[in-house]
């Protein structure tokens, strides 16, 4: 029984997303979830105070479709239809989305509409109806049996690869009253016209209720996500690449970690292809990369205060730039984990140490800032600032009803002293936001200092 249906939800320009894996988000150490929780969509539902004091509005939940393990990432399902067995019952998935919903945060769900596991029911049915017997993808995209798209059934007038897919996109709406979903592998499918016909059938099924969908495109193609485009926004992956060098402060895959000038071109979506800000969720980490944490110490040998700062540096931008910023979990408090696909739950002890506690605390204040100032949801950014000798940069963010941020950050992690910067600025009191003073502009000039690392947030009063 729905209770919370009527519950107002943020609109999709307003969306912090926060990525999770129902079997490893509950069970680690220093969690208190209760045992025959763990692992399951009842332990979620216990964690949604946590994310509420956090601040998402919205999680991203990997695969829940049933797989063939005790546990997977579902990537390798063998129903479209079916509710992952391990994580609960059909009921559980509702009772999760309903208190999601309670405290006002979406549910995105993650699906696989490209390819199968490779003993699925279909594949044993009948393998050539349903499937390419050869499947025509370049071997890096080759997951599995590959659904037929193109397959017509002259006997019943319809593409049954299809509508099976777009049945099952229909259901988690109409059932399951999930607020979007983020297509897996959309390079794969191929066929925008396909991806917008999927799409706009989940739209349909959701009625006036806020819904989006994403795409996970790579390589990145701004084209996939826009007005007249298959979907609603997709992941932004040349940004995502330049955050991470950025913070590891080492060149890494052909990126200068303090090229301020390419930071700022990136950080504002239109200016790398995409139509809107809107269309590009932004993220550090993702379940597809190894965690950020993890690669400060394994690749750049930065370790205790030192990777804190620069992983407070990756959050205030992530948080204070255009586009829909996504979180996964356990960034918001440092999870240094490498990547695996074994179970591997989070290590929720961590929240007992200093440093990552402070780490939390910075991303519950970054996304409240977010929240309270409509100018960080807006897609106006405008650089001010960009030394690159020094590693500095700044830039502002505004809307329409005179709400205006100003953004200034040391990439380097070394004192960098004192800074000014100008562009427009009112005369008067400008608030800091992360450490909650008073500074002056003074003929136009901001002049402030910035410490290793630093980022600080000034908002007009």
């Amino acid at each position: 029984r729905w209770q919370h249906d009527d519950h107002p939800l943020p609109p999709n320009e307003q969306l912090i997303i926060y990525e999770l894996h129902v079997g490893d988000f509950t069970g680690g150490p220093g969690d208190e979830t209760g045992q025959r929780q763990k692992g399951r969509f009842s332990g979620v539902i216990e964690k949604l105070d946590y994310l509420q004091a956090l601040g998402i509005n919205a999680i991203e939940l990997m695969p829940v479709s049933e797989f063939p393990y005790a546990h997977s990432w579902g990537y390798s399902q063998t129903s479209l239809y079916a509710v992952e067995n391990t994580y609960g019952t059909p009921d559980d998935l509702c009772r999760l989305v309903d208190e999601c919903h309670a405290r006002g945060i979406r549910v995105i769900l993650d699906v696989v509409y490209n390819h199968m596991q490779q003993d699925a029911p279909l594949t044993q049915i009948d393998y050539n109806y349903w499937f390419y017997r050869d499947n025509p993808d370049d071997p890096g995209l080759d997951f599995g049996p590959k659904f037929n798209y193109e397959y017509y059934d002259e006997a019943l007038k319809r593409f049954p690869a299809r509508e099976h897919v777009i049945g099952a996109a229909r259901q988690w709406v109409r059932l399951f009253h999930v607020d979007g979903m983020r297509y897996d592998c959309t390079r794969a499918i191929r066929y925008y016209d396909l991806l917008k016909w999927i799409a706009d059938e989940a739209d349909w099924t959701a009625g006036n209720k806020p819904f989006i969908d994403i795409a996970e495109h790579v390589p990145q193609d701004p084209t996939i996500a826009g007005y007249h485009a298959p979907v609603d926004a997709a992941w932004y992956d040349d940004l995502g690449w330049q955050l991470r060098t950025t913070i590891l402060g080492v060149y890494r895959d052909g990126r200068d970690p303090f090229n301020t000038g390419e930071l700022l071109r990136l950080l504002d979506p239109r200016r790398d292809g995409w139509e809107s800000a809107y269309n590009a969720v932004t993220h550090i980490d993702n379940h597809d990369h190894d965690r950020i944490m993890w690669l400060l110490g394994a690749v750049a040998n930065t370790f205790d205060d030192a990777a804190f700062r620069r992983m407070k540096l990756g959050a205030a931008l992530l948080l204070t730039a255009p586009g829909l910023p996504m979180i996964w979990m356990g960034q918001e408090f440092g999870e240094a984990s490498p990547k695996t696909m074994d179970r591997q739950p989070l290590d929720w002890a961590l929240l007992d140490n200093d440093r990552n506690r402070a780490l939390f605390e910075r991303y519950q204040r970054l996304i409240a800032i977010r929240k309270a100032n409509p100018a960080l949801t807006s897609p106006n950014f405008e650089p001010l600032l960009n030394l690159r000798d020094r590693g500095l940069l700044a830039f502002k963010r505004w809307n329409d009803a005179g709400n205006v941020v100003v953004v200034v950050a040391n990439l380097k992690d070394v004192y960098a002293g004192d800074f000014s910067v100008s562009g427009g600025l009112e005369d008067g009191v400008w608030r800091e936001q992360i450490w909650d003073y008073d500074a002056q502009v003074q003929g136009g000039v901001l002049r402030d200092s910035l410490a290793e690392s630093e980022v600080k947030i000034f908002i007009k009063q």
